[in-house]
């Protein structure tokens, strides 16, 4: 397996031009510009007032039960995770090659004093300017005079303007890197002895896949964690980073409304075709695998709509309700609605695709370029990512994937920019949360931030809640997914790497972590293969997207609530069956399927929890300082 340790300066030094020159990296560039994060991330439930959490129960998988390791592509840069630094980090060390200490100058020139800040923005603005600068040279002794100065500055705000400085991990992460830089400094490092037995490697050498019980997720975590210097919080958090990757690399921008625009489309058409799906018959419209006008070639008409724009001279594309009657006249062209012969009332879609376009076009290879840029796997997951529509997701994710996964990989991307982490923050809402954003108390016990004021949004297991109740528009799903890492573990099942799809869950730790864990949603992979995952970070404050191995994230769950293969045929079958039909109301029956099938399968979550035994948590991993969270 590929070391980064030694390119990692590189790596961050030039992060702007390899994101540039490569397209294909940009998510794993997003997550690897980081330390790796959010280790102990489950708290207690926070469903009413944030000052009144639940404590998620402490639950113990079946011993024996196999869950798949993730295991990165042969060839593919990967970085072990050290830990989480949310509540507190282990040990910081800088990252090798970087020189730490400050070379003297012969003639040294007074720097002009940066006046000291007042305000909870003043101090916002130098934390995020003093991470950029630190980004690119690396945290030495130099800085420890303005850091010093910050936390001076942010101990004399009262407690409500200390909640208004959202970037105040990134304080905490500097002062505890200065103080491992000191004592490293201060303590020569001995030359290591020769070892005949070789240091484990984070591959488990069974094809990556391990039950967390076998030994071999102690390979994973031991040893010395290492932590480079671009200890920065708030670098990726919100849309920022991904609007202005699809900008500098794709030249494109859309509007906030578009996703709406896409929908508009699509209902017109459905409306002037007289056209109805199964979706349409269920009082919240939501769209299911009964529906058989799902439209999966969005990219493509995108990518038409580009390259028609770039044939006429532009050379940047902002796509808004303005694209509007152009983008519906190709979604015609690309959609052709098919009757079959002998059920005129079973419609589908044509879903066309770039071949048919090009053929019927005769557009030379040199032209197809334009086409192809559009239809890259980078710019799929950038463009589901900013907009969070269906209609890109499903391209994003494959044709394969139910439709009930991509509700809930669309409910999370939605939350991309528009929550923020918060230690023991849980949501059952519909929708968004009006608690989020304003100052609550962080009461969920085992983080530095515990007692203080924070603005209120999720921590990881409280996003995996909503995303899923969201996703299937049913507060019932609660129990369903379940509440805290260790539930949610317990309530999925085991899956192979190979078996894994999007919209399953992924974990940093196995179950010997208990509720010590962080999780994620897979919402896709890169072109090497590699899975992406959407999660809640504390270290980015927020809901970020990126490759799931350099995020520190090995272990793969299936939840017990998707549909089966057998059940999406036997949805598809009902929904082709009844959708355009003469309807009464007893004729309609598509829009309970869905229920049936949550019913059927929470069923079988539940009674397999009666095979889980009460084994004491032990930790193998004494590099990583545990925080339990309460039980109930």
């Amino acid at each position: 397996m590929k070391n980064k340790y030694l390119t990692k300066c590189l790596c961050i030094t030039l992060l702007s031009s390899m994101v540039l020159s490569n397209p294909a990296s940009i998510f794993a560039a997003a997550e690897d510009t980081f330390m790796s994060e959010d280790l102990f991330d489950d708290q207690p439930d926070f469903t009413e007032e944030p000052s009144a959490p639940t404590v998620t129960p402490d639950i113990t998988p079946t011993p024996g039960e196999e869950t798949p390791q993730i295991t990165p592509t042969p060839g593919a840069d990967v970085t072990p995770t050290p830990g989480e630094e949310e509540p507190s980090d282990p040990d910081v060390t800088p990252t090798p090659g970087i020189d730490i200490t400050p070379t003297p100058e012969v003639s040294p020139t007074p720097t002009p004093p940066i006046s000291a800040p007042t305000t909870p923005q003043e101090i916002v603005d130098r934390l995020n300017a003093l991470s950029a600068e630190i980004l690119l040279t690396g945290i030495t002794l130099e800085y420890e005079t303005q850091i010093i100065e910050i936390r001076s500055a942010y101990e004399i705000l009262t407690e409500e303007e200390k909640a208004q400085v959202t970037n105040y991990q990134i304080l905490v992460d500097f002062e505890t890197a200065l103080e491992e830089l000191k004592n490293q400094q201060a303590t020569p490092t001995p030359t290591p002895s020769p070892s005949p037995t070789p240091t484990p490697s984070v591959s488990d050498g069974n094809g990556g896949l391990t039950d967390g019980s076998s030994g071999n997720v102690t390979n994973v975590l031991t040893g010395t964690p290492v932590y480079y210097t671009n200890m920065v919080s708030n670098l990726h958090a919100g849309k920022e980073f991904y609007l202005d990757s699809l900008q500098e690399i794709y030249q494109l921008s859309f509007s906030e409304d578009f996703a709406s625009v896409m929908d508009q489309i699509e209902k017109e058409y459905k409306e002037k075709n007289k056209l109805s799906d199964a979706s349409d018959l269920r009082a919240d419209g939501l769209t299911t695998s009964a529906d058989t006008l799902l439209v999966r070639n969005w990219q493509d008409i995108i990518a038409i709509y580009i390259y028609e724009q770039y044939q006429n001279g532009a050379e940047t594309f902002t796509l808004d309700a303005s694209c509007k009657d152009r983008l519906a006249e190709i979604f015609a062209e690309m959609n052709p609605v098919v009757r079959d012969k002998s059920d005129i009332t079973r419609v589908t879609y044509g879903d066309r695709h770039i071949n048919y376009y090009i053929k019927k076009n005769k557009i030379s290879k040199e032209d197809r370029k334009i086409l192809q840029k559009y239809m890259e796997t980078d710019c799929k997951l950038l463009c589901a990512v900013v907009t969070a529509s269906k209609g890109f997701v499903r391209q994003s994710v494959g044709e394969d994937v139910s439709e009930e996964r991509v509700n809930v990989i669309a409910k999370a991307y939605s939350l991309v920019g528009e929550v923020g982490y918060f230690w023991g923050g849980k949501s059952t809402v519909l929708g968004k949360d009006s608690r989020w954003g304003t100052v609550a108390t962080v009461s969920a016990s085992g983080s530095n931030s515990t007692g203080t004021l924070r603005a209120y949004g999720l921590d990881c297991s409280g996003f995996v809640t909503w995303a899923v109740i969201n996703g299937y528009q049913n507060q019932g799903m609660q129990s369903a997914v379940g509440d805290g890492t260790s539930d949610q573990w317990n309530k999925a099942n085991i899956v192979s790497e190979e078996d894994a799809q999007p919209g399953d869950l992924v974990f940093q730790r196995g179950p010997e972590a208990g509720s010590d864990n962080h999780v994620g949603i897979i919402c896709g992979k890169t072109d090497s293969g590699d899975w992406i995952v959407v999660h809640c970070s504390s270290s980015q404050n927020g809901v970020t997207v990126g490759e799931a191995y350099n995020a520190g994230f090995r272990y793969i769950r299936q939840p017990s609530f998707y549909p089966t293969e057998e059940q999406v045929a036997a949805m598809e079958s009902q929904g082709a069956a009844t959708s355009n039909s003469a309807f009464t109301s007893e004729d309609v029956t598509v829009s309970n399927t869905l229920q049936d099938v949550i019913s059927a399968n929470t069923f079988v979550s539940q009674s397999s929890e009666s095979l889980l035994t009460d084994t004491p948590l032990v930790d193998d991993n004494n590099d990583i300082e545990v925080f339990v969270a309460p039980s109930d």
